[in-house]
C-alpha cells in the first residue's frame, strides 16, 4: 500500500516562534557578513509570518549593537541628573501658606505614606556634593527616575550580548527576555509617575507582573508581546491626557510615533534601532515632565523651595 508523501507542515503565524530553531541556524558560522545574509534575504521571497525572515531582516552588525547599547545611556545620566540636580524644584517658589506636613488619614496611607507623599516628612537636607538638591524629591519623581536608571541596564546588557550571539539565539536569549520584562518594569513606574496615585499604580504592577512573566515563556509570541507593550504605554500616558496636559500629551505622542516608526519599518537598515533608542531617549524628560506637574508632588517641591531659600 502506498502512502502519500508527507507534506511540509505550514507555520500558520509569525505570532508564535518555537525556541527550537533548526540545526543549520544553531550552527551557523556567528561571524557570517552581512552581506551574506541580505543576498540570501534577496533571493528568498518575503512572507510577513515568517519569523525567520522577520529575523534575518533585523540582523545587526558588532558595531550596530553596540551603538544601540550605548545609546541607552542617555536615560540613565538624565535620570540621575534631573533628581540629583534639582531641576524638579527649579522655578519653584516657597509658598508659606501651602502646608508642607499633613496628617494621615488611613492604614493605608499610614503605611505608605500620606496623599502627598511620605518623602516631605524627611525635611530640607544639604550635602556638598549636591548643593541644588535641597529636600528629598517626591515620590512620583523618583519612581520614574528609579525606571529610568535600571530598564536601560537590561537593554545595554542584552545589546552587548547581541554582539557576539548568532542571530537564530537572540529572541529566545535570558537577556532580551530580561530586557523586555523590565520594559513593563518601567511601565508599572510610570503609571505612578502621570497618576501618584498608589490604587492605578497597583493595577498596573498586576498587569505589567503578568506581561514580564510571559516573557519567560518557552513559546515566544511577538506580536502579543508587542501588543502588551502598546497597552502598558496607553495605561501611564492616558492619565496625562485625562489631566488636560494637551501638550505634553501630544509630545508623548509625537515620541512614540517617531519610535514606533523606527523599529517597525526600520527606514534605515541596522542603524534603526538605534534611533529608536535616540527617539525613546527624551522619555525621562516627558515622564518627569507629568510627574512634577502632579498635586501630589507640589508639597515636596514647595519645601524643597523652602529649604532652598533658608539655605541662601
Amino acid at each position: 500500500m502506498k502512502t502519500k508523501n508527507a507534506q511540509p507542515r505550514k507555520r500558520s503565524s509569525f505570532t508564535t516562534i518555537d525556541i527550537h530553531l533548526s540545526r543549520s541556524d544553531s550552527n551557523s558560522n556567528p561571524s557570517s557578513s552581512l552581506d551574506e545574509l541580505d543576498e540570501k534575504n534577496k533571493n528568498r521571497p518575503k512572507d510577513k509570518f515568517d519569523a525567520k525572515a522577520y529575523l534575518d531582516d533585523r540582523v545587526m552588525s558588532p558595531l550596530q549593537e553596540a551603538c544601540n547599547a550605548l545609546s541607552m545611556l542617555p536615560q540613565i545620566i538624565f535620570s540621575a541628573y534631573f533628581v540629583l540636580s534639582g531641576s524638579w524644584a527649579k522655578g519653584a517658589t516657597a509658598n508659606m501658606d501651602y502646608p508642607i506636613i499633613r496628617q494621615r488619614s488611613n492604614w493605608l496611607t499610614t503605611f505608605l505614606g500620606d496623599e502627598y507623599g511620605w518623602a516631605e516628612n524627611l525635611g530640607c537636607i544639604s550635602h556638598p556634593l549636591f548643593p541644588h538638591l535641597t529636600a528629598v524629591p517626591p515620590p512620583a519623581v523618583m519612581v520614574v527616575a528609579l525606571a529610568g536608571m535600571v530598564h536601560p541596564i537590561f537593554s545595554i546588557v542584552y545589546h552587548f550580548y547581541c554582539m557576539k550571539l548568532e542571530p537564530s539565539k537572540r529572541i529566545p536569549h535570558w537577556s532580551r527576555r530580561l530586557d523586555h520584562a523590565f520594559i513593563h518594569f518601567a511601565s508599572a513606574c510610570a503609571s505612578y509617575g502621570t497618576t501618584g496615585r498608589i490604587d492605578y499604580f497597583i493595577l498596573n504592577v498586576f498587569f505589567n507582573i503578568d506581561c514580564a512573566i510571559k516573557q519567560f515563556e518557552t513559546k515566544i509570541c511577538p506580536k502579543r508581546n508587542v501588543t502588551r507593550v502598546g497597552i502598558s504605554i496607553l495605561m501611564y500616558t492616558l492619565p496625562v491626557l485625562l489631566h488636560r496636559h494637551y501638550v505634553l500629551y501630544c509630545k508623548f505622542l509625537l515620541m512614540f510615533i517617531l519610535a514606533g516608526y523606527s523599529f517597525s519599518k526600520y527606514p534605515i537598515g541596522g542603524w534603526s534601532h538605534t534611533l529608536f533608542h535616540v527617539f525613546l531617549s527624551f522619555l525621562p524628560y516627558l515622564m518627569f515632565s507629568a510627574a512634577v506637574l502632579l498635586d501630589s508632588s507640589q508639597a515636596q517641591i514647595n519645601l524643597a523651595a523652602h529649604c532652598a531659600s533658608r539655605m541662601a
